[in-house]
């Protein structure tokens, strides 16, 4: 057998491999945040936007996980009521909650997260940013999520 003969059955013997042995290793949990609904809100009104965190892993989580969520000027987070570990941080832009661990697969947590509008705000559609964060998520690509702030 030649050197590249060898070597192109080397390869697909690779190739072949590794998708099976990839999907067969554990995974571990693995977050994944869905976009949450549209919020609607009046200029100078209150409304909330409601994030869940799903497991989409295939093992519970074992430390706790933050979710945090971020609005833009002119909205302003108010007192979160679900979960109670939620702190807002300076300038009302920003909402960090900790969930504890136990998240097992399939299951989601969800934060509710009242905001508010500043009076005089034109009619317009805005963005926010909610993301969750378990270190050593296997893919921490699908861990955030827009959502869009529709005043009225």
């Amino acid at each position: 057998m030649s050197r590249s003969s060898f070597a192109v059955s080397v390869l697909a013997l690779m190739l072949t491999a590794t998708p099976a042995a990839a999907a067969d290793a554990p995974r571990g949990p693995d977050l994944l945040v869905l976009p949450p609904a549209p919020v609607l809100v009046d200029s100078g009104g209150t409304s909330a936007v409601h994030v869940r965190v799903v497991n989409n892993g295939d093992a519970t989580t074992t430390q706790p996980f933050a979710l945090s969520a971020h609005v833009p000027p002119g909205v302003f987070f108010a007192n979160p009521t679900s979960p109670t570990s939620c702190t807002i941080l300076p300038f009302g832009h920003t909402v960090t909650c900790t969930f504890p661990a136990g998240l097992r697969p399939g299951e989601a947590d969800t934060a509710d997260l009242p905001l508010f509008v500043s009076s005089g705000m034109s009619p317009g559609v805005l963005t926010g940013t909610a993301e969750a964060t378990l270190p050593g998520d296997p893919t921490p690509q699908d861990d955030s999520a827009q959502f869009q702030i529709v005043i009225r």
